[in-house]
């Protein structure tokens, strides 16, 4: 297959993202990145009953985070101009910053100012250190790699959602924010004392072609007329996953405690299904996707995705059904971004960081539109609107993917490989 003859990610660079106390680092850091993007979710009737607003208002707190996470492209092209590391701590200061202010200031203003924090943490890290493990690790073993990174994702569920339902029970709906504060300031040491300067302070790979400006100064805009319709497109898939995902995500947890009664203690251990699904998925795309093609395992997790989101209104009548059906459906969904990773990763080598921050404001993107969109098909029809909206995104993704050829899609890298 074209994809995977690529000859990129064979640069000159350092093995410092295979040892083991980096990846182990920047796992910890990450889970303490994802932890409050994922405990948001199950507790959102627990935020509002805290807050004292109605759960349209309280979504708001969604919005904001994602609107800032789509500053991720300047970002991004920070890290390829000054280098990976200090985008990489600045995400955890950050991070910190905002889960502190929302554990001492249980009121909205303040919270949607931490939310804000938090999602520009998250913004500013991702992509840096996805560049990072990019530029060291040749393609052919990227997928694998960065899918044992992802792990953190499933992880930061798995062990998040069951302690914060604990820690809200004993002690309030902001308790859970001061631990992934006290989290998050461990991932700080941490890799600062793993990360030497030297080993991703430089910026990514020279480039090929010149992004300039009109002064002379590369830019975000000049990043996206270069990339091609290849990139763009992958981009575009990746907001619709996102975006369908989110749109039932968000009234996941009003919909199981109106639907099942749960309580928020139990509503937080019936939900680990769903991180044991991504933890599946996870694993499942570190082993399958080098060998079977990125591209391919893509679209076979987004066709697996369409059906999970038809199937789970009919299935969900009981609380089995409906855990089976959501695991269903965030395995598939998992598997698909999980996939896309090393994809885009290649797809403009040269500007590295900055597409990689572009696939984070694309999800972002996808993320504030289902926090608008979530709520309002909720009343409008409860989970069955939510699903059939969802699986018209993810029926509009597959046609965008399918679009495009294996030999379209193939990382430019590979071109200039086999002209060479």
């Amino acid at each position: 297959m074209a994809e995977e003859a690529v000859a990129g990610g064979r640069e000159t660079g350092t093995a410092l993202p295979e040892r083991r106390g980096t990846l182990g680092a920047i796992l910890l850091a990450r889970l303490s990145l994802n932890a409050p993007m994922r405990i948001v979710y199950p507790f959102l009737p627990a935020i509002s009953r805290g807050l004292g607003l109605p759960l349209e208002t309280t979504t708001l707190l969604l919005t904001a985070r994602g609107l800032v996470s789509m500053a991720s492209p300047l970002l991004g092209l920070l890290a390829d101009r000054t280098g990976r590391r200090g985008l990489m701590l600045l995400g955890l200061v950050a991070l910190i910053a905002g889960a502190l202010l929302v554990s001492a200031e249980p009121a909205f203003a303040p919270a949607l100012v931490a939310f804000a924090l938090m999602g520009l943490g998250k913004a500013g890290y991702d992509p840096a250190m996805q560049a990072f493990v990019s530029d060291a690790v040749p393609y052919e073993r990227r997928g694998r790699v960065l899918a044992i990174l992802e792990l953190s994702w499933s992880l930061s569920w798995l062990i998040g959602v069951p302690a914060a339902g604990f820690l809200i029970s004993a002690a309030g709906w902001q308790a859970p924010f001061l631990a992934i504060a006290l989290v998050g300031l461990a991932s700080l040491a941490l890799m600062a004392i793993v990360i030497p300067r030297g080993a991703a302070d430089r910026a990514g790979p020279r480039r090929a072609f010149e992004l300039q400006s009109s002064r002379g100064v590369p830019s975000v805009p000049g990043e996206l007329r270069a990339l091609g319709w290849a990139a763009l497109l992958a981009l575009v898939v990746s907001l619709l996953m996102t975006l369908a995902i989110e749109n039932v995500l968000i009234v996941y947890g009003v919909w199981m405690e109106s639907r099942f009664g749960l309580s928020v203690t139990a509503l937080g251990l019936a939900s680990t299904a769903i991180a044991v699904a991504e933890f599946a998925a996870e694993c499942a795309s570190a082993g399958l996707v080098d060998r079977i093609g990125k591209h391919r395992a893509v679209l076979g997790g987004l066709v697996l995705n369409l059906l999970a989101y038809l199937l789970l209104p009919r299935i969900a009548k009981g609380l089995p059904g409906a855990v089976a059906g959501t695991s269903l459906l965030f395995l598939a969904f998992e598997f698909s971004i999980v996939s896309i990773l090393p994809l885009i990763s290649e797809l403009a080598p040269e500007a590295r960081a900055t597409v990689m921050a572009l696939n984070v404001a694309a999800t972002s993107l996808g993320r504030v539109i289902a926090s608008l969109s979530a709520p309002r098909l909720w009343a409008a029809g409860g989970l069955v609107f939510n699903t059939r909206f969802s699986a018209g995104a993810v029926l509009l993704a597959i046609l965008l993917l399918g679009l495009a050829t294996r030999k379209t899609m193939a990382p430019p890298v590979a071109a200039r490989a086999a002209r060479s």
